[in-house]
């Protein structure tokens, strides 16, 4: 599939409202697909597997990312804040038209139609799962609101071992829902991509149109494992189901303590030479599946 048609079917359709508004207001066009922010103080779960002692706020984000020619960002609740959502919420309510939100929802109490409507409103674009290291979810306690996601084309976000994709990917994709998995796909780091039968599994899985994968994190997984899994994601996915993004502000720092924002993103850039290929990814995809 080459870029050109892609995005003249796009334009056609009118789903690239981010790149119009972002040239006037003068923005970069850039889009960060995956980020975090929080501050000190907020309250975590008793559980949660790392507690940062420093501030990662949504004005030094909007800052990073302009420096560095991004305009918008989707931020993800980040996991160790658990189902407390008040700082995503307030930063969507405080930025509307630069960032979007994906927040982890408790299954424990009914969400009324009005609440998902205003999250909506506000720039919720998707509901997060980040159960890496978590059992997984018993899906009966969580089918009112993933039947809210469904009807509002919001993505499911699943952040988890490449060992389970094969059985949460039939699951998900099987009902109807759009799928996004962070950091290459989350394969093994001991094994590698090529190596790895969940990662595997996900490149079978990109035929079915509706799985997204975002490339960020490499320190997560090594950089040149990395780089071994954006040749595998390119040559099985078209550049309208990859993304970038920035995995700021690189909070595991048991695996790294060095990561920028600008080595992030030069990095994705080193490793996706091709500029049109390279704009599909961080402008078109993401404008389009969040609705900027």
């Amino acid at each position: 599939m080459t870029v050109r048609p892609l995005r003249r079917r796009l334009l056609l359709a009118g789903a690239l409202p981010f790149a119009g508004a972002a040239l006037a207001a003068g923005l970069p066009e850039a889009i960060d697909a995956h980020a975090h922010v929080f501050v000190k103080g907020l309250p975590m779960p008793i559980d949660a597997r790392y507690r940062p002692a420093y501030d990662a706020s949504w004005e030094t984000l909007l800052a990073l990312a302009e420096k560095n020619r991004v305009g918008r960002a989707v931020i993800l609740q980040p996991s160790f804040l658990g189902f407390d959502n008040r700082y995503l919420l307030d930063t969507l309510r405080a930025q509307p038209g630069r960032f979007r939100g994906v927040p982890w929802l408790s299954p424990s109490a009914p969400i009324p139609p009005a609440d998902f409507d205003e999250m909506e409103r506000i720039g919720v674009r998707g509901l997060r799962f980040p159960i890496y290291g978590l059992p997984t979810p018993q899906w009966a306690y969580y089918l009112p609101m993933l039947a809210e996601a469904k009807k509002r084309r919001w993505p499911i976000h699943l952040t988890v071992e490449s060992k389970r994709l094969p059985e949460l990917l039939p699951f998900l994709l099987d009902g109807g829902h759009d799928v996004v998995i962070p950091h290459f796909g989350m394969f093994d780091r001991t094994l590698g991509p090529a190596r790895d039968p969940g990662f595997k599994v996900l490149l079978e899985n990109a035929p079915s149109g509706r799985l997204w994968v975002v490339m960020g994190g490499a320190y997560r997984v090594g950089p040149e494992r990395a780089r071994s899994a954006v040749q595998l994601l390119l040559a099985a996915f078209p550049p309208d189901r990859l993304m970038w993004g920035s995995d700021w502000p690189h909070t595991d720092t048991t695996l790294d303590r060095t990561t920028t924002y600008a080595q992030a993103l030069k990095w994705f850039e080193d490793g996706v030479p091709d500029k049109a290929v390279r704009r599909t990814i961080l402008v078109e995809t993401p404008a389009q599946l969040y609705r900027f």
